[in-house]
């Protein structure tokens, strides 16, 4: 199983998840938004989900966000793999990705139920 956890240390939200991985003996990779750029690598795999719509990936509630004034609903790939990249302080926390499923956000049950008792 390859996990990996976008977020910061100090987020609360991100912690929580951190801890659920550790508690179910789950290794991860941890890339640590405020510290690390976001590589092409990463920003591309994030905006592959074709689940997922640019909206969900962003705080688009927060004040940096609206600052920015930007149009998620007209973006190319491209455009949206460089917001991802120039942009980390808005993307939402945590993103984890495990395997080939996007979980935005941390919610507990779910995965309880999608990656424990699959």
């Amino acid at each position: 199983m390859r996990i990996k956890v976008f977020g910061s240390k100090d987020c609360l939200t991100c912690l929580k998840a951190k801890k659920w991985l550790e508690n179910h003996r789950l290794a991860y990779q941890f890339i640590d938004l405020e510290k690390t750029a976001l590589s092409i690598q990463d920003a591309k795999e994030l905006c592959s989900f074709k689940e997922v719509q640019a909206t969900q990936l962003f705080a688009t509630w927060s004040e940096a966000f609206l600052k920015m004034q930007v149009d998620l609903s007209n973006l190319q790939n491209s455009q949206l793999i460089s917001l991802c990249r120039e942009h980390t302080e808005v993307l939402r926390r945590p993103l984890i990705i495990i395997d080939d499923v996007l979980f935005i956000g941390y919610d507990e049950q779910l995965l309880e139920q999608l990656v424990v008792h699959e």
